[in-house]
């Protein structure tokens, strides 16, 4: 009876470390693997936005926004006729006042990339474009994160990012390097029509000061989008 308890110890210990992430690289396939039978190609949601300074309210605004596997993010700011927003498509970022285009820079969204791509696209995809986002995917640890047993993966001083350990779901991340440096924490997830969807994002500043908070509702996943919405010539007329 002991050798058979030693055996099935043994064995636990060997599943456990089987499981265990060697690296960015290997968490990420893990992290797919895990969600993408119960993942979203699309997700429509309003959500109210409320801006802090100094530990205090200093404005709120309601946002409607469309994502769209992969790396698609529209929104539309206040109302949907004030022609104000931002659309993510493309590996760009746009800039919309009025209906009229602003400005157009190159982005890559690493929330929706680890928060939303990482599950519904290949993982040798979603690694390059982390990367490519700064993280360092050979950096691993364990750690604690929102109360959660976690993984860390990337250098905690300049960019990285925490998930999970028991739903491999995306938790955290941290920048540190750039112009879009900030703390961003996917703080409540919520089960909508059987799907996991994080409701409550808190962002912070490098210094720790929270920033902004976004509460989602009206919340749709796999809603169906019209194939026109992330097509930069089209924000103003945009509607789902």
């Amino acid at each position: 009876m002991e050798i058979l308890l030693n055996i099935l110890i043994l064995l636990s210990t060997i599943n456990s470390l089987a499981k265990q992430p060697l690296n960015g690289y290997e968490l990420i396939y893990q992290m797919y693997n895990a969600n993408r039978a119960n993942w979203y190609q699309t997700l429509c949601f309003t959500q109210k936005v409320i801006n802090y300074k100094n530990g205090s309210i200093v404005s709120t605004d309601v946002w409607h926004e469309a994502y769209q596997s992969p790396g698609n993010l529209i929104l539309k700011f206040t109302d949907w006729n004030s022609g104000n927003g931002i659309l993510f498509t493309n590996d760009s970022i746009y800039s919309y006042l009025k209906g009229t285009l602003q400005s157009t820079m190159y982005r890559i969204h690493d929330l929706v990339v680890l928060g939303l791509d990482v599950n519904n696209i290949p993982p040798d995809i979603t690694a390059k474009r982390v990367e490519k986002c700064g993280y360092n995917l050979n950096i691993i640890a364990e750690d604690q994160c929102l109360g959660h047993n976690a993984w860390v993966v990337g250098d905690t001083s300049t960019a990285c990012f925490w998930a999970d350990k028991e739903t491999l779901l995306f938790l955290k991340m941290r920048r540190k390097i750039g112009d879009n440096s900030r703390e961003v924490e996917f703080a409540k997830y919520e089960n909508i029509n059987g799907y996991p969807v994080a409701t409550v994002i808190n962002f912070y500043n490098i210094q720790g000061e929270l920033t902004m908070v976004e509460k989602y509702f009206d919340i749709t996943p796999n809603c169906n989008l019209p194939s026109t919405i992330y097509n930069p010539l089209e924000f103003k007329q945009a509607l789902w």
